[in-house]
């Protein structure tokens, strides 16, 4: 389980972001857990010197490039949490959007269905009264 930075340090060690012994740790790790209070949190990983945050959301992993082990700040930190949580929005967005169409076109079609039903059911009461006045008629002039 990798080590969880959150309010400026890596909360099991101490080691505060931006110090000697935060780019130690950088050097020395491949991932750790970013916390905030207002974006949520993501894990960052290292591929060479490049660090990356990535994120799971409903099944879907969302990542976005930090930057390398010498520009890891807060701020960079920071720009990643927010930049998966906009990239989470705009893909649910147009999730929602793209689903919604497809379920207004079959609502509308169920709506043209119930009319052509009705109006058949209608038509067949009509015919069905006309057979019997001429069934009647009929009867009549055989008698």
């Amino acid at each position: 389980m990798p080590l969880v930075v959150k309010d400026g340090k890596v909360l099991e060690t101490g080691v505060l972001i931006g110090s000697e012994a935060w780019r130690d740790f950088l050097e020395g790790s491949s991932s750790f857990r970013y916390e905030t209070a207002s974006h949520g949190g993501y894990t960052a990983t290292k591929q060479n010197d490049y660090w990356y945050a990535s994120r799971k959301y409903q099944g879907k992993l969302y990542r976005k490039y930090i930057g390398t082990t010498s520009e890891l700040n807060v701020d960079r930190l920071d720009v990643a949490a927010i930049a998966l949580v906009e990239m989470i929005e705009q893909s649910t967005v147009k999730e929602r959007t793209a689903v919604k169409p497809a379920s207004l076109a079959a609502s509308s079609e169920n709506q043209e269905l119930k009319k052509a039903v009705e109006y058949l059911t209608q038509e067949i009461i009509e015919l069905k009264a006309k057979i019997e006045a001429i069934d009647e008629r009929l009867g009549e002039s055989a008698a």
